[in-house]
């Protein structure tokens, strides 16, 4: 496991199983291509993201502050701010649903999600970086493991697999899931730490591109098949059997369904898979988007890049600010008692992110003095980031007709 699948767990949390349970339970496997089509555009970025470091040596966000007006970067440190706090709460709130879930209700949801926190916290707060990317393997391995065991437990009908993969439909009133599918696969503001991930490894020179690739090429498999799995289960035990599943739901419906349809070890694998899916999303986010939220102010105060480096590593003080904002902006989310909203809001707020990237890394590629060469933009990789943009505006519009039909 590389950099690439690390940031790629770390997308995948209560969000994107919550969006593939209602979008199996909902649609069928009509919208498997929806995870196809979102985990290849998600790569596209990522490469553009990975690529443009080790083109010029700097990060993206650098290159926003260098070649963008300053009001971008402004308007980013807000939205940050906000995603930060709003993705907090979700992965606080997901595990003390998965903590409940798991316990039957003995553990009541804000008191799983504040065990959980506290143990992440002081981990990252204490620990090097390395180890707990140790502890995020075994994790991410168990959450693979479990899902897929369930999709294999509950498979049926390969036939609608391929076409549902293959043949895009949009079924009515099923824009918005295709928008949160694409936008929620593989993670959103995340693919901004691939940046600082590929620097703690050494992987920041052009020759470096083929070993990029490679590591993103495995980290993006993982998560569609993730995903498909997903999807696959819920459509066998809520589509097929006529079942309506709504958000609130998703993820107590899919635990106590696979019981039904397998015993109880069914509900149990199910159960670890997600509990260890958004501990893993957890740490994972908490460990690396302190490191953004401490560079992109120190770019807006134009601190110099030693200084900014220093900031940004885990145990500065810039570092832990950041950590100890996001612990302390989750609590409201959890008190809240509704940790489905709090998630289904969050993924939302997550999808601008898209196609903003898209648009800043096409406006980049296209104006800084990159080199002819394979680590500057092709006129297809152009074509898929304006796609990718298109697509965002495309879908939403579709959503918004189906909203007022007259």
């Amino acid at each position: 496991m590389g950099p690439g699948v690390i940031m790629a767990a770390s997308g995948i949390g209560a969000s994107d199983i919550v969006s593939a349970t209602v979008g199996g339970a909902t649609h069928g496997l009509s919208l498997l291509w929806a995870l196809l089509i979102g985990a290849f555009f998600k790569f596209v970025l990522s490469e553009g993201v990975a690529r443009w470091q080790l083109a010029t040596g700097s990060t993206t966000m650098e290159g926003w502050a260098e070649h963008l007006p300053r009001w971008v970067m402004s308007l980013f440190a807000g939205y940050i701010v906000l995603w930060a706090a709003a993705v907090s709460g979700a992965l606080v709130s997901g595990c003390g649903l998965a903590i409940s879930n798991i316990t039957g209700g003995f553990v009541q949801q804000s008191w799983g999600g504040f065990l959980l926190a506290g143990v992440a916290f002081f981990l990252i707060w204490t620990t090097h970086a390395r180890w707990l990317a140790g502890v995020m393997k075994p994790l991410i391995i168990v959450m693979f493991v479990s899902i897929v065991a369930c999709a294999a437990l509950t498979f049926q009908d390969p036939l609608a697999v391929m076409h549902g993969l293959i043949v895009p439909t949009i079924p009515r009133g099923g824009a918005n899931t295709v928008l949160s599918l694409i936008g929620g696969v593989g993670g959103s503001l995340t693919l901004l730490s691939y940046n600082y991930l590929l620097r703690h490894e050494g992987l920041v020179a052009p020759g470096d591109l083929r070993a990029v690739r490679w590591d993103l090429a495995v980290a993006y498999a993982f998560t569609v098949v993730f995903g498909i799995s997903v999807m696959l289960i819920a459509n066998r035990v809520f589509y097929s059997a006529g079942i309506a599943i709504t958000d609130r739901e998703a993820i107590s419906r899919m635990a106590g369904a696979l019981e039904a349809f397998t015993g109880r070890i069914g509900f149990f694998v199910y159960s670890i898979g997600f509990l260890a899916a958004v501990v893993a999303s957890l740490f994972g986010v908490w460990q690396t988007i302190p490191t953004v939220i401490s560079d992109c102010f120190g770019l807006l105060r134009r601190v110099p890049r030693d200084r900014r480096e220093a900031a940004a590593r885990p145990g500065a003080p810039g570092y832990r600010k950041a950590l100890v904002f996001m612990a302390i902006s989750s609590v409201p989310f959890v008190l809240l008692g509704k940790p489905l909203v709090v998630i289904i809001a969050f993924t939302v707020l997550g999808s601008f992110f898209i196609p903003f990237l898209a648009a800043t890394l096409l406006y980049l590629n296209i104006r800084a003095p990159i080199p002819e060469s394979l680590l500057k933009n092709r006129q297809a990789t152009n074509f898929l980031l304006g796609l990718i943009v298109l697509l965002f505006l495309v879908v939403g519009a579709w959503e918004i007709a189906d909203f007022f039909p007259g």
